[in-house]
C-alpha cells in the first residue's frame, strides 16, 4: 500500500480546493498565493482546464506542482477538490473602519437603492458560504458579519460560496447594535425576516409584497 505523499506547507497557510475558489483566488489575487497543485493526468477532457490554471498561475508567479490525486486528497482532507488545490494565506474579514462610505441612490433619479446584508453569529461554514453565494448573485452591495461567534472565512466557506468569497470583501463589526443604530440614524431601513407575524412582539411585520424599497436597506439574518 502506497503512503500519502507528504507535502510541507508554508507556515500559516491554508488550502483552497475546487475549481471555482482556486480560479477566482488566482484571478483576483486578493491574498498571498504560494503554490498551485494540479492533479496528474494524461490527456482527457480536463487537459485544457489544467493548462488555463497553469497559465493563470504563471501570470501571478505562483509555482505549479503536478501531484497524484491522493496528494490532493490529503491536502484538502478528502474534500471535493476537482483536481485542483491552491495554497494561500488566509483571507480575513475587512474592518468597517476601513470601508469607504457608499454613495446612496435616489429613487427619483432611477438609481438603485443600496442593499447590505448583515450576518449575525453565522457559525456553520456551509451556511455562510451559501449566504455569500446568494448575496453575490443577487447583487448585494456589502456583506457585514459579526466579529465574534461567527465562522471565519475558511476554504470550506469559499467552496460553499462557489468562489464568491474570493471576489468581494466581507466586512466585520464588533458592535452590531451600534452599527445598526448609526445606519438607522442616517436614514437606512433595517429589516429582518420572520416566518409568521405572531413569532415577534412589538415589531411591525409586513408582507414582502407590500414592502416599499425607497431608501437604502440593511437585511439582518442570524
Amino acid at each position: 500500500e502506497r503512503k500519502p505523499l507528504a507535502l510541507e506547507r508554508t507556515k500559516g497557510s491554508e488550502i483552497l480546493f475546487g475549481v471555482a475558489p482556486c480560479w477566482l483566488a488566482l484571478a483576483r489575487a486578493r491574498r498571498a498565493l504560494f503554490r498551485l497543485f494540479l492533479k496528474e493526468q494524461r490527456g482527457g477532457s480536463g487537459r485544457p482546464l489544467r493548462a488555463e490554471f497553469a497559465l493563470q498561475a504563471a501570470a501571478r508567479g505562483v509555482p505549479v506542482l503536478p501531484v497524484p490525486a491522493r496528494a490532493l486528497d490529503a491536502l484538502c482532507r478528502g474534500r471535493p477538490h476537482q483536481g485542483v488545490c491552491l495554497e494561500a494565506a488566509p483571507l480575513p474579514f475587512r474592518s468597517l473602519r476601513d470601508a469607504e462610505e457608499p454613495q446612496q441612490g435616489d429613487g427619483e433619479s432611477g438609481r438603485r437603492q443600496l442593499l447590505w446584508l448583515v450576518l449575525e453569529h453565522i457559525q456553520d461554514p456551509m451556511n455562510l458560504g451559501a449566504l455569500l453565494r446568494s448575496a453575490y448573485f443577487l447583487g448585494v452591495d456589502r456583506v457585514v458579519a459579526t466579529h465574534s461567534n461567527s465562522c471565519p472565512l475558511t476554504p470550506i466557506v469559499s467552496k460553499a460560496s462557489a468562489g464568491a468569497m474570493e471576489v468581494f470583501d466581507v466586512y466585520s463589526t464588533d458592535d452590531l447594535q451600534g452599527f445598526l443604530k448609526a445606519k438607522s440614524a442616517e436614514g437606512w431601513e433595517v429589516v429582518g425576516t420572520v416566518s409568521r407575524p405572531e413569532d415577534v412582539e412589538d415589531v411591525p411585520v409586513i408582507s414582502c409584497s407590500e414592502f416599499r424599497w425607497d431608501r437604502p436597506i440593511i437585511v439582518v439574518i442570524g
